[in-house]
């Protein structure tokens, strides 16, 4: 009792010598803002961490903060509006001195004595309970189900503000942009004839996420923690519905999270958050144009909210067209007819609305609610000397996708919360093909793709009992997800649904915590996570994850994760029909009569089964100085029973004992029959004789199966680096880089063959750099960007393809109120992607997985807060 009173009394001295004798500097602080970027969390860790960034004296009660989680606290702002940020909902307030200190007091009550110190020269902030509290924003983890649980691998996180900085106008860019990610799968500057078939595509000019190049249907994508529609004919969702005005940040968890998340998360799991409370109205306005022609964008937005005592309300609205880049702008592009275009013409309307609004009683209901439509336009020229519409195809297309996710919280105890949610979305894509011939349409071909998708779920998370470390903390629940496919392609369609019912559970264990004051052993804890899922085509599945994270001091964070995933085949993939054909035996194989045929089936297969992998990332986060940050992750997935067709080619097939499973000599005419009816189109037959069953030597079943197995392996580097300069300048550094290894193996006994670093595939090196200075009315960006050589391997005489290193350029500059004027170059020295070997005009002229037409690319954008 003596002891506490005694400090009590000299902390209260040294807080009054303080502020008399640093009064300018102290009011000054009142002002000055900090660039604060300090993730939900203990908050204890949380008020250190906020001396730390703002060089301002922490002061609190370490007896009273214990067992309560802060509020994530991003942006630039005073320290006073940081930390009520931070404390909101947590019971504690905080009020402002007479000397311009920042209090924490209990109503009109004094503060309590302070009691502990985080130092950073400056204002004191006492920290003390309080009968007052504001609702608090809702914790979203990513990665995790349970609130301000630290994750085993590393977040990534890219802000609005640094969204701006980059001159990005949509997720997608920002998606190409990572190091982790790769450019292939769905996006629209894929061109034709990019490696397999479906592999990668531009269905309808939406843009998707792709961790480590494994596949976008293995990236899951959530907005706000919630799954949205499919798109086109993918499991994966459009990032480009959603305006860029409306994103608060986007977090991206590489690691395998089907244990938590389900199905998809086998590359990781991106996590797009919006802006939750933002009052007033921004306008902006974005020209910009590619300088070898072409691309020239308009974009226009609209963001607008409201905020009051007990909820909130945003809407946003974005434009923007763009218009197509043909071959015969682009140097490399020689060997395409000159009308062709290598990206096409887009024109897209994006609209989102988000609210929430507390009920009374610790109850809130929020939702979120996106639509988006647009159209794309394409051509492609057959040949390169005649016109376009002598020979060849123009491609239109329209795109719908409506989204809307409302949310229950309640706040059952003081510990324990119930969330409960609900989603219903659809995406329909529809185009037509018109081929051309003598310069005059002739055959055109109608495409209907439709998602609708359907889910409820529920679940709780709360303290279960008391450890030394803290509270043992448990996450669980259920649900239950429709996915409906409908496809139309020409005369072909189809339709298929598939259900899912799902429960998991996550339990975390701390077994050390900062106010234990344990030798090298600042903070540890152990999370497992197990979920059970049972589809409607695929049977039961269930999916385990463990995880460590290890702090043994504040300023080291080690992790490391284990955990297996899964994702479904695609109701496209597994259910669109295969082909059956009749042909000569040729190169088949040797050995068999004159005349005889082989019966061959390839394409989609209604037997496929999950992809499976087994997950493990291990960590190391450092934070040596205050404002730097170092993170470095090893990554691991073996991924078995890819989906894949088992042939490569079908020469000598017939005669090679690899692929006997494939094989079925001396088909029975009625086997035959079962395969040729259930064909999609019935059997084609192309020996140019009739077909005689007593003539078909083999049946060769090319149909895809979950035969391949595959594998990742790499390292991902990143460097943050934040300082303030005085006269609120600050210079902010960011970088990353990842290096990937992967292979593939169709078959036992066939060779293994290397996948990243070859043409349509990751390169082994993607790297980005960026370096910001900035004040209250000026900032100047600057990102270098690299992309190592790939291997164009698809010839006996391999070619080196040559990577590329562009450089970006963006400045800002505020005039007046409320107003900001921001220019911006990508690809400042116009690096142009190398021609590749092509077998026709129809195929696109360079690897646009790893490269873009867009070339060296100059903006304008006007923005205006009222």
């Amino acid at each position: 009792m003596g002891t506490n009173l005694i400090r009590s009394i000299l902390l209260a001295s040294a807080s009054v010598t303080v502020a008399t004798a640093v009064l300018p500097t102290a009011a000054y602080a009142q002002d000055a803002s900090y660039q604060v970027d300090i993730p939900a969390q203990s908050m204890g860790d949380a008020l250190r961490a906020l001396g730390r960034a703002t060089k301002q004296n922490v002061v609190f009660d370490g007896s009273v903060v214990r067992g309560k989680r802060s509020v994530a606290v991003r942006g630039r702002m005073s320290a006073g509006d940081a930390l009520q940020k931070m404390l909101a909902g947590s019971g504690l307030v905080v009020s402002r001195g007479a000397r311009g200190a920042l209090m924490v007091q209990v109503g009109n009550v004094s503060a309590a004595p302070a009691r502990d110190e985080a130092s950073a020269g400056g204002t004191n902030i006492t920290v003390a309970p309080s009968v007052a509290a504001t609702e608090a924003e809702p914790i979203i983890v990513t990665g995790s189900r349970i609130a301000g649980a630290a994750p085993a691998a590393p977040v990534i996180r890219v802000t609005a503000e640094e969204i701006r900085r980059a001159g990005q106008n949509d997720l997608g860019e920002v998606a190409r942009s990572l190091p982790q990610n790769f450019g292939g799968g769905q996006n629209p500057g894929i061109g034709n004839s990019q490696g397999a078939a479906n592999e990668n595509v531009n269905a309808n000019g939406a843009s998707t996420f792709n961790l480590r190049g494994i596949g976008p249907n293995a990236t899951l994508t959530l907005i706000n923690g919630n799954r949205f529609a499919y798109s086109s004919v993918n499991s994966v969702i459009d990032v480009s519905a959603i305006p860029i005005a409306a994103v608060d940040r986007v977090e991206i968890v590489a690691d395998g999270a089907s244990a938590i998340y389900g199905a998809d998360a086998v590359a990781g799991v991106v996590n797009i958050l919006l802006k939750r409370d933002y009052e007033g109205v921004s306008t902006s306005a974005r020209l910009g144009l590619s300088t070898d022609g072409g691309n020239f964008q308009q974009q226009y937005n609209l963001l607008g909210g409201s905020r009051w005592s007990d909820g909130g309300i945003i809407a946003a609205y974005d434009y923007s067209h763009g218009t197509a880049i043909r071959a015969k702008d682009r140097s490399y592009a020689s060997a395409n007819n000159p009308d062709s275009t290598l990206f096409p013409a887009l024109r897209r309307h994006a609209m989102l609305l988000s609210g929430h609004q507390s009920l009374g009683g610790g109850v809130t209901l929020a939702a979120d609610l996106i639509y988006k439509r647009g159209s794309m336009k394409s051509a492609t020229g057959f040949t390169v000397a005649q016109p376009l519409r002598n020979s060849g195809l123009e491609a239109r297309t329209k795109f719908e996708t409506f989204g809307v996710a409302p949310t229950l919280s309640a706040e059952l105890s003081a510990s324990w919360k119930l969330k409960a949610g609900a989603f219903f979305g659809t995406d329909t894509t529809d185009g037509i093909s018109q081929n051309f011939s003598g310069g005059a349409p002739s055959t055109a071909t109608a495409r209907h793709f439709f998602n609708r998708n359907i889910a409820v779920e529920a679940g709780l998370e709360g303290s279960l009992f008391e450890l030394p470390a803290g509270p043992a903390r448990l996450a669980f629940g259920g649900g239950y997800r429709t996915n409906r496919f409908k496809s139309e392609i020409g005369t072909r369609s189809f339709s298929r649904s598939r259900r899912n019912h799902f429960a998991y559970g996550e339990l975390l264990l701390p077994i050390a915590d900062p106010d234990q004051d344990l030798a090298f052993a600042h903070r540890a804890s152990l999370t497992g996570a197990l979920r059970y899922e049972d589809y409607s085509d695929s049977g039961d599945i269930v999916t385990p994850k463990l995880s460590f994270v290890y702090d043994p001091v504040e300023q080291v964070r080690l992790g490391v994760s284990w955990g297996k995933s899964f994702k479904l085949p695609t109701l496209y993939q597994q259910y669109s029909g295969y082909v059956a054909l009749l042909v000569p035996v040729g190169g088949f194989g040797q050995g068999f009569p004159a005349g005889s045929t082989v019966a061959y089936a390839l394409g989609p297969n209604d037997q496929l089964e999950p992809e499976r992998s087994e997950n493990w990332t291990f960590s190391a986060t450092v934070k040596p100085v205050p404002g730097l940050e170092v993170s470095a992750s090893y990554f691991r997935i073996d991924y078995k029973d890819r989906v894949a067709p088992p042939l490569a080619s079908g020469a000598g097939v017939l005669n090679n004992p690899i692929f006997a499973d494939l094989v079925t000599f001396n088909p029975a005419p009625a086997l035959l029959d079962t395969i040729f009816a259930g064909a999609d189109g019935g059997l084609q037959n192309i020996t140019g004789s009739p077909y005689d069953p007593a003539r078909v030597v083999a049946f060769l079943d090319a149909r895809d199966r979950n035969i391949a197995r595959q594998k990742y392996r790499g390292v991902d580097i990143a460097v943050r680096y934040d300082a303030e300069l005085g006269s609120d300048r600050q210079l902010s550094l960011n970088a990353g880089a990842t290096w990937l290894d992967s292979n593939q193996q169709l078959l036992p006994g066939l060779p293994v063959t290397d996948l990243a670093g070859t043409i349509f595939r990751p390169p082994h090196l993607r790297a980005r750099g960026g370096l910001t200075l900035s004040d209250k009315a000026f900032s100047l960006a600057a990102f270098l960007n690299h992309s190592a050589s790939v291997t164009d391997n698809r010839r006996p005489a391999a070619v080196k393809l040559s990577g590329s290193t562009t450089l970006d350029l963006t400045g800002r500059l505020r005039l007046g109120a409320g107003t900001e004027v921001a220019l911006s170059a990508q690809n400042v020295f116009n690096s142009k992607p190398e021609p590749i070997f092509t077998t026709s005009a129809f195929d696109a002229p360079f690897d646009t997985t790893n490269g873009s037409a867009i070339g060296r690319f100059l903006s304008v954008t006007v923005r205006h807060d009222w």
